[in-house]
Order: C-alpha cells, then sequence, then structure tokens
C-alpha cells in the first residue's frame, strides 16, 4: 500500500488524512462529499459517498471531547489510537485480509488513514469500493422462503465456523454487516474481527451476545445458528 498524505472535504471542512492506498485505486477527487444520514443512522460510524469515483467513505469519530473530557481523550483516541497506528480503519484493513486468506468475499477497498488534526473528530477514514445490485443479508434473509432461510443459516455459519476455527470471531456480526450478490454470494462489508478468547467462558458470552444482535427473525433460525457455531466457541 502506497503512502501518502491526502485532503477531503467532508461537511464543507477540508480535513487531511494520511492514507496507504494501493496503486490500482482510482484517484479520489478533493470535491464535497455526499453525506449518508440513513446510513449513519443504522451505525455508529459517519458515511459519505462519491459518485464519481463510486466510493464509500467510512469515518470513525474519537470517543471523548477534549473539552469535555481532555485526559481520555489524550490517552485513548491521540496515543492509543492515531500515534500508535491502532485505529479503526487499519483494524479493518487487517482484517479484510484475514478473511481475503479464507477465501471469503470483501469490498475492495480504496485506501485507508488517520487525521493529521488532533482536533479533527473524525480521526479514523476507511473508503471502499461501493457495490450496486445487492442487497443487505438481513434484506435478503426476509425474502426467503423457510427452505432456503436454513441454507443461508448454513452458509453463513460456515463462513463464521471457518473464521473461529483461524482463532478470530466477526466483532459486530449481523445480517447488516453483509451484502448478498446477484450469484447469492455472500461480501462482508464490516470486517472487523478480532482473537478468540481463550477462556471458555468469555467464548460462550461471545456466542451468546453474537446471537443477539444477529438481526435474524425467529427464534429457530438463531438457534440453527447456535447449534452450528457452539462446537468452536
Amino acid at each position: 500500500m502506497l503512502k501518502k498524505l491526502q485532503r477531503f472535504r467532508f461537511s464543507q471542512q477540508p480535513c487531511w488524512y494520511l492514507v496507504h492506498g494501493g496503486p490500482a485505486a482510482p484517484s479520489l477527487s478533493l470535491e464535497e462529499l455526499e453525506p449518508l444520514p440513513e446510513l449513519d443512522r443504522q451505525s455508529s460510524s459517519h458515511f459519505y459517498f462519491q459518485a464519481q469515483t463510486s466510493t464509500l467513505f467510512k469515518l470513525v469519530r474519537d470517543k471523548y471531547s477534549p473539552r469535555e473530557d481532555f485526559w481520555r481523550w489524550l490517552g485513548r483516541d491521540i496515543i492509543s489510537k492515531r500515534l500508535t497506528g491502532s485505529y479503526d480503519a487499519y483494524k479493518e484493513f487487517t482484517s479484510r485480509r484475514i478473511l481475503e486468506g479464507l477465501g471469503q468475499n470483501t469490498v475492495a477497498v480504496r485506501c485507508y488513514g488517520v487525521a493529521l488534526n488532533f482536533l479533527n473528530p473524525l480521526g479514523s477514514l476507511y473508503a471502499m469500493e461501493r457495490l450496486d445490485n445487492c442487497v443487505t443479508g438481513h434484506t435478503y434473509f426476509e425474502r426467503l422462503d423457510e427452505a432456503r432461510r436454513s441454507t443461508f443459516i448454513d452458509t453463513l455459519s460456515a463462513q463464521v465456523t471457518e473464521l473461529a476455527q483461524a482463532g478470530y470471531y466477526h466483532r459486530d456480526l449481523h445480517l447488516d454487516n453483509l451484502l448478498v450478490d446477484h450469484q447469492q454470494r455472500l461480501i462482508w462489508i464490516d470486517t472487523h474481527v478480532k482473537a478468540l478468547p481463550a477462556s471458555a467462558k468469555k467464548r460462550q458470552a461471545l456466542l451468546d451476545n453474537m446471537l443477539t444482535n444477529s438481526r435474524i427473525d425467529g427464534s429457530g433460525y438463531r438457534e440453527q445458528l447456535r447449534a452450528r457455531l457452539a462446537p468452536y466457541f
């Protein structure tokens, strides 16, 4: 990945980022980006779209404000995140490589980076290709009949199991964090994964939380998913 300084314009404010991008990625222009409040409402992140390059920008806001909680902002958001390189976009990029290494489908990354101005609260930037002719996993699941829903759960559990066997789990596994294309392939759009804990108790708690937040309607399907995943958690 090539490293460079790049200026973007979010909500009429020019912002500088240190970004990492591949040589084949399209050149991202400096034009103002279109906010996507409908996606913001479904997530803790902020989203913008650039039609010219069909690029979706995902920005993560600092957890703390320097005015309201200076020391926590300095310790967590600046030192622990930005200065050490452990900001959200970097973690998502490295997580994507893990999924790709397993042969699972992800969205092409344009670039990822970190804000240079510490007072810019949108510290983490992740830019990815926007895919057309896809629907969210939740929308796709709702359109299926009972037999095909069961098959979908089997497909989903196979990919989550494969990740668990490699020692990882999805930090935020739910049906709106994946897409289904016209070939009925699952495509992960939130690729953030973490290492599975060694404690069996903690792994069980992770599985319980995963099923609770899965956005899979119908307790029978959630129990089907639990039965498939339980031996690996």
